[in-house]
């Protein structure tokens, strides 16, 4: 019975430290050297935790006056800043694939999932 307790207190303390965003607003893609940029509105996820936003790769992450602020260089440069008393966040990639450089940055509102 004292484990069980003790595997429930550990369960709850490892969850009280994330949060999942659903984050609403517009995504501009720009693929270098082509003429145009495709721009829509997009809804996208974002899951936080103990300072780390989970995604494919984990990003870590400071907190620097109310803003949880990612970067990564790993494969794709990628920056995000989610101000933590507005809920909006600005998240920035650039990086390589198939058919050439490309940018994406996503601007939104976000809400506590």
């Amino acid at each position: 019975m004292i484990r069980f307790l003790i595997f429930i207190f550990i369960s709850h303390i490892s969850f009280a430290n994330e949060r999942i965003y659903s984050c609403l607003g517009m995504s501009h893609f720009k693929l270098v050297g082509a003429s145009g940029a495709k721009e829509e509105k997009q809804n996208r996820e974002y899951k936080f935790e103990n300072l780390t936003l989970k995604d494919l790769n984990d990003i870590p992450c400071e907190e620097i006056e109310a803003h949880l602020m990612c970067k990564s260089t790993f494969l794709n440069v990628r920056t995000v800043d989610f101000n933590l008393q507005s809920l909006t966040i600005e998240d920035s990639i650039s990086g390589n694939k198939g058919f050439g450089h490309y940018i994406e940055n996503f601007t939104g509102a976000c809400q506590i999932k």
